[in-house]
């Protein structure tokens, strides 16, 4: 309870006022030490943090005619808010603790590329669904995840060397776990996986697989079961959408990790959210996304964002839209329902074992191994599924 005491004090000696220096955009900001760069802040109102929907964070903001850079997130600025979605630009390069906690609203985040660490407790209680930590991070606090209800793939970057206590406790939906890091991750406590049972746990290849073995934490196999990193090519389809007229939403999904290149080819965000916002040009835009476990790249599906009459604007998808199946699971068997008559149907768990393969009808029902994370392609349609 340690941590949520802290928080709350945190809290309470910024009610009735904002915590920064100026507002812009909705978002509250701070100047940090150096005074030529800010950091996103609580917004407190009435006593509440009334931060509320979707925030796509700028990486330099304007206040008195300046310019100034946006390079941290503060301690608790979204914490207790309703805050949905939120994108960080790459011009932060530090969070502060607690600064998500108890957003329980919050379901997708896209860190930024250069960030070094997931501090304290930074998205304790939160409702999200997958994250993707960046190549870079090196150490992930005590509690950073915990009580994560709704989580389910964590995917963890080669660079990753400390994970604290109670980094994942709580996480009762994490199914599956990709790490990239060829040693495995120093467990700082004995609770870093507290109640944790029967997570794929998805490393680079068999000699990796032998050093988590050999580790106290990793090597549990009440909690882990291990599995060497498959190639995969899956299908994917686009949606897009205009939002707030200066932006293009783009719907992701299938619970796999991004890697987003912009029109020049500069990687700029890896996420595995399910939407991501691309800025509504005043000219055509390519845009890359690259499928990905952080060990393996998928091959690369081109988007473009067109806009030439206001805020018209339209994703030229990379292939045509197949009608999507419905597929969900209940006590060992994967139900699917929809116009499938005819589309090869296949099943594999995530050693790429091929459990089912065949053409479909209309409906499907398929038993399998129950306590499994399985990957069901339907068509050109792939969704992953636990059982």
């Amino acid at each position: 309870m340690r941590y949520i005491f802290t928080l709350l004090i945190s809290t309470i000696l910024s009610v009735g006022a904002w915590a920064g220096d100026f507002v812009s955009g909705g978002i509250v900001y701070s100047f940090t030490g150096n005074y030529r760069e800010v950091a996103v802040d609580q917004n407190i109102v009435d006593g509440i943090n009334a931060y509320e929907g979707i925030y796509i964070i700028p990486s330099t903001v304007n206040f008195e005619g300046e310019n100034y850079p946006v390079t941290a997130i503060a301690e608790g600025a979204f914490a207790h808010s309703k805050v949905t979605e939120v994108i960080i630009p790459n011009s932060v390069t530090r969070i502060e603790e607690n600064a998500f906690a108890f957003a329980t609203d919050l379901t997708d985040v896209t860190l930024p590329l250069e960030l070094a660490e997931i501090p304290d407790h930074c998205f304790t209680g939160t409702s999200i669904v997958n994250i993707v930590i960046p190549e870079g991070v090196k150490d992930m606090g005590e509690g950073a995840f915990q009580d994560c209800v709704m989580l389910h793939t964590v995917m963890l970057p080669s660079s990753l060397k400390f994970i604290d206590d109670y980094a994942f406790d709580g996480c009762h939906n994490l199914y599956e776990i990709y790490c990239a890091a060829t040693e495995a991750p120093i467990t700082l406590g004995e609770n870093t996986f507290g109640g944790l049972q029967n997570v794929d746990l998805v490393v680079a290849d068999d000699e990796t697989i032998d050093s988590y073995s050999d580790d106290t934490a990793w090597g549990n196999y009440d909690t882990f079961t291990l599995f060497p990193n498959e190639d995969f090519y899956p299908t994917m389809e686009f949606d897009g959408e205009p939002f707030n007229q200066d932006w293009q939403k783009i719907t992701l999904g299938n619970n796999l990790a991004y890697k987003i290149y912009d029109e020049n080819d500069e990687l700029v965000a890896v996420t595995s959210a399910s939407h991501f916002y691309l800025p509504a040009l005043d000219h055509d835009a390519d845009y890359t996304i690259v499928p990905t476990t952080l060990m393996f790249d998928s091959d690369p599906f081109t988007v473009t964002v067109d806009k030439t009459t206001g805020i018209e604007t339209y994703i030229e998808e990379a292939f045509p839209v197949e009608p999507e199946p419905i597929i969900v699971a209940h006590f060992g068997t994967i139900y699917i329902y929809g116009d499938t008559y005819m589309k090869w149907t296949s099943v594999w768990d995530m050693s790429g074992r091929l459990y089912y393969q065949r053409i479909s009808s209309d409906s499907q029902v398929i038993d399998l191994p129950r306590n499994r994370v399985y990957i069901v392609k339907v068509g050109k349609y792939v969704k992953k599924i636990f059982v």
